[in-house]
């Protein structure tokens, strides 16, 4: 069986921007409309992404620990910031915003979508890092595996 993961390196340098840091941002929007009294605290912290990046040694963890696959080959593989950048701060927005948005309302209602992502576009642009091509780092985990 062969996968494409994404992923987070082992080691993230500081500053380093990687697949999930586009979530933990809309994440500190969310707590800053709670510590404005827009939405609850108890409603932020209730609310999950279904999104997880592993890192290269965790599944490899998982896999070993499991028993029913060996790992014939394992590659992290690097993809060049040319593929992935995003500079314009309204693209980026609207992006993460057609991801998360079904979510968002499902949980917090339609209500605080607009400013929300307002919040997310004065942080992002306020940034010296999100930005900015050369902090940019996407890794995705090649796996070949065969059955034990």
């Amino acid at each position: 069986m062969a996968l494409l993961i994404p992923a987070v390196p082992d080691v993230i340098t500081d500053p380093q921007i990687t697949v999930g840091s586009e979530f933990e941002l809309v994440g500190s929007c969310l707590m800053d409309m709670a510590k404005l009294g827009i939405v609850s605290e108890a409603k932020v912290d209730t609310f999950n992404l279904p999104i997880y990046f592993t890192y290269p040694k965790e599944l490899r963890r998982i896999i070993e620990g499991n028993g029913c696959f060996s790992i014939e080959r394992m590659e992290e593989l690097n993809i060049t910031k040319q593929h992935i950048v995003m500079p314009d701060l309204r693209q980026r927005m609207l992006y993460i915003r057609a991801i998360l948005e079904p979510l968002i309302k499902n949980h917090f209602g339609n209500e605080i979508i607009d400013q929300l992502f307002e919040i997310y576009s004065r942080k992002l642009s306020e940034s010296s890092i999100f930005l900015n091509p050369e902090y940019q780092k996407t890794t995705a985990i090649f796996l070949l595996l065969k059955p034990i």
